[in-house]
């Protein structure tokens, strides 16, 4: 590259030194303002780097608002979530309320069933001893409405009537009516009543009768008078009486005879 000192000494060589130092200083003030300036590939290229910073620069901006976007986005979607806590907490917290109010419902529902318990077994128990009074009451006038029908029925002499365990088949059982006849037309011949007394009379208690009837005929000697006394029995349970050929006395009096 040219310099001041070798321009001017190669124009000493056809003018004289002060214009060659002139016009040399001129040279030099030139190339120093070439060497400053910028080439216009130069410029064009620079331009083209301007113009993809200022395309960068949009594309960060629109970027940056989409960020933003999102960010609010987000924001909201926080907020939401953040509510949606709120309703399941308190919902959480009704919830407890309610399982505590049904502890507390289910405590006092026990306690009311224990005293329900309490008082269903007073009463069973009320119920057993007035059952007992009401068997006891059915029996002893059993014993006297029998000892006045078989008079006027039969013309039997009736001994003493009374409830008695008999042990017939190993273990012993309670029979309600249980008691010796005399007939003055057969005094050869030993009546045993055997009777069942109850209040109103049902199919399960002729059933059971009936077996006891049974292991009766097996162990005692002589004739058996089966019996039923009641107050009320229903028309089928009469008629199973009669099927089993059980006599039939109500407490009025009335009986009906056990066909032979």
């Amino acid at each position: 590259m040219l310099d001041r000192v070798r321009v001017l000494d190669r124009l000493k060589k056809v003018m004289d030194v002060e214009a060659a130092r002139e016009l040399a200083d001129i040279i030099g003030a030139v190339l120093d303002e070439a060497r400053r300036s910028v080439t216009k590939a130069d410029f064009d290229e620079l331009k083209g780097i301007v113009r993809e910073l200022a395309q960068a620069q949009k594309r960060t901006e629109e970027r940056v608002e989409e960020l933003a976007q999102a960010q609010q986005e987000l924001a909201q979607a926080q907020k939401r979530t953040e509510e949606r806590v709120e309703e399941l907490a308190q919902a959480q917290k009704r919830t407890e309320e309610r399982v505590e109010e049904l502890a507390q419902a289910q405590q006092e529902l026990a306690q009311a069933q224990r005293r329900t318990e309490e008082a269903l077994q007073a009463l069973m128990r009320q119920v057993g001893g007035l059952s007992e009074t009401i068997g006891g009451d059915i029996e002893d006038i059993a014993y006297i409405v029998l000892h006045d029908v078989l008079k006027r029925e039969f013309g039997w002499k009736v001994g003493v009537l009374q409830r008695t365990w008999q042990t017939w088949d190993k273990q012993p059982e309670e029979v309600n009516i249980f008691g010796q006849a005399f007939d003055p037309a057969r005094p050869d011949v030993t009546i045993w009543i055997v009777g069942e007394a109850k209040h109103n009379l049902s199919l399960k208690e002729v059933i059971r009768f009936t077996k006891q009837l049974e292991r009766a005929r097996q162990r005692l000697g002589g004739e058996i008078f089966p019996v039923c006394f009641c107050y009320r029995a229903r028309p089928e349970v009469q008629e199973m009486v009669k099927a089993n050929r059980i006599n039939l006395v109500f407490s009025y009096g009335r009986l009906e005879r056990a066909e032979s």
